[in-house]
């Protein structure tokens, strides 16, 4: 039953494919299926021809085989065009957005594998760098207007100084310039990217907006007062200086006094000092150049001493410039008188590192005793020598000396002894130690090799 309803299924397959099942060659079905596939069958025919085909023939089921998997490729071609369409539109239509997002939503998709040459991805495409270059124009045109807010106040701050009659003549002008200002700032908040913008655009230029008021307000305050008080002497002066200044001298009759002129100087002799400093002046760059210290320090002295002879001869600008060679000499003296004291300090510390300090205890020397150098153990090592001397001269009695004269004199004899070695003992206990003291001496850490 199974046979017959697997050959009955490559009849009906055979007549779908106009004969390719029943053709005799391998190229002959290459071919039918060719012309059938030209006929744009369905998906789920071509599936079942490629299944039943794959098994007898692979070379013809080829053909087959490139177009299932083209029709796969187109597929998955839709649903990354699908996707991307989706998050292009929220981007599109979103009432804020960010900048980098958008920049970013086509290099995504192209490194996803959306088809952005394709529709609707390529109009969005376009649409969303409409966008963004209107979100960057937008951002352009605040920066623009903040700097306008900002001459325009410099403006009215220059016009203040000018004659209060001048500046009535403008005002006309200037109020038209500033509701043309204000009204460019309208329009750049009411826009739809506004709320897209950085962050710091919108203080940026609502601070620029009311510093710009303020000092139109006080401007326009201050010149409708000077009006007032120049038809009426009774007001008070107004704040604004000049204006002040030029009522005042229009109700007295006294203008205020010139500023100082400074004498014209004699340019012969402007010339003459100048070349008398630049003399030294050159000496002393030329040692600084050279990192000469010492000789540096002379040629400095020679320059103070020049400037306080010449000095009010000079123009500004080549005083300045000397000032500036004197400072470049002093940094330089510092920096090698420390740099001395840094070498000298370290010299210091080596050389001691050479070295280790070793303490000894020595006698203290003292003046010089009456009686000589004797010590009192000499002292009394004589007599001792003398007692025993006269003991062994009584000892040895003669022949002719009877034996009790003999035993009585080495009796007197050993008494005195006695009372010698009693007499010798005492001044012993009495001598004072010997007083020291310490002494320091440098030797050298480190010995021979060993």
């Amino acid at each position: 039953m199974t046979s017959s309803s697997s050959q009955h299924d490559t009849q009906t397959l055979d007549a779908l494919t106009g004969g390719a099942f029943s053709a005799p060659t391998s190229g002959e079905r290459s071919a039918r299926l060719r012309e059938w596939l030209a006929t744009d069958p369905s998906v789920e025919s071509m599936q079942e021809v490629f299944r039943e085909m794959s098994t007898r023939d692979k070379g013809a089921a080829k053909a087959l085989r490139e177009k299932l998997d083209e029709l796969r490729r187109a597929k998955a071609q839709d649903a990354l065009a699908q996707e991307w369409a989706h998050k292009g539109e929220a981007l599109r239509d979103a009432p804020r957005i960010n900048l980098a997002d958008a920049m970013a939503w086509q290099r995504d998709a192209a490194k996803a594998g959306a088809p952005l040459s394709r529709e609707p991805l390529s109009t969005l495409k376009i649409q969303l760098a409409e966008r963004v270059k209107g979100i960057e124009d937008l951002q352009h045109r605040a920066q623009v207007q903040r700097e306008a807010s900002m001459m325009m106040a410099q403006r009215i701050e220059m016009l203040s100084t000018k004659p209060w009659e001048e500046a009535q003549s403008q005002r006309d002008t200037l109020a038209a310039d500033l509701q043309r200002l204000q009204a460019d700032a309208q329009t750049l908040t009411s826009d739809t990217n506004w709320a897209c913008v950085d962050a710091r655009f919108p203080p940026m230029l609502q601070a620029s907006g009311q510093q710009l008021t303020a000092v139109w307000e006080a401007f326009d305050a201050a010149l409708k007062h000077t009006v007032l008080a120049a038809s009426d002497p009774a007001l008070d002066l107004p704040a604004v200086p000049a204006w002040a200044d030029q009522l005042r001298a229009a109700r007295t009759g006294i203008t205020a006094a010139p500023a100082p002129v400074k004498p014209r100087i004699d340019p012969a002799q402007r010339a003459q000092a100048q070349a008398s400093v630049q003399a030294v002046l050159t000496v002393l760059e030329q040692e600084l150049a050279q990192g000469h210290g010492k000789a540096s320090a002379g040629a400095a002295a020679a320059v103070r001493q020049a400037l306080r002879e010449q000095g009010r001869w000079l123009d500004e600008k080549f005083e300045h410039h000397a000032q500036g060679v004197l400072a470049a000499a002093s940094e330089l003296e510092g920096w090698q008188r420390w740099r001395a004291d840094q070498i000298r300090q370290d010299l210091v510390t080596r050389a001691e590192a050479l070295f280790k300090k070793v303490v000894e205890k020595v006698p203290a020397t003292g003046p010089a005793k009456p009686g000589g150098d004797k010590t009192p153990s000499q002292d009394t090592a004589v007599p001792e020598a003398s007692v025993a001397s006269d003991a062994a001269e009584v000892t040895a009695p003669t022949a002719d000396q009877p034996e009790h004269t003999a035993l009585k004199e080495a009796g007197e004899t050993a008494v005195t002894a006695d009372a010698s070695d009693v007499s010798s003992a005492a001044p012993a206990a009495q001598v004072p130690t010997t007083p020291t003291k310490e002494r320091i001496t440098w030797v050298p850490a480190m010995g021979g090799r060993k």
